[in-house]
């Protein structure tokens, strides 16, 4: 298969553009709305469904947690050409984590290295 077609690439934009996450926590906006509007219309609530209700707030805590503590894979840099024109992709938050990590393994061993010497 070409790893330039619109298959190869489709599962990487997928996860890229995180469809699926924004696909569950705009599901559970409308449950939640939902579910609210239906409380507040209940004459006299008990607490089974006042439970119902906590209970699905407190998941909301939950929900946001790991949409927002997610993130794409980790994917390769794709390169699409087109007649005289040619577009790359590169994940530039690897590179700066990667710099973060080598910068801080430097500082450890400076450290290191200066207790040595004392």
């Amino acid at each position: 298969m070409n790893k330039n077609s619109l298959w190869w690439n489709a599962p990487e934009y997928f996860s890229r553009w995180r469809l699926f996450p924004r696909a569950f926590i705009s599901m559970y906006i409308y449950l939640l709305y939902d579910v609210v509007q239906w409380f507040m219309a209940l004459p006299d609530p008990n607490t089974q469904q006042a439970g119902l209700v906590s209970v699905l707030v407190g998941s909301g805590a939950a929900w946001f947690g790991l949409y927002v503590n997610s993130s794409s894979t980790k994917f390769e840099s794709v390169e699409v050409r087109s007649g005289n024109t040619t577009v790359k992709s590169v994940d530039s938050r690897d590179t700066a984590m990667e710099r973060s990590e080598v910068s801080s393994i430097e500082r450890t061993e400076e450290r290191y290295y200066e207790e040595e010497g004392r």
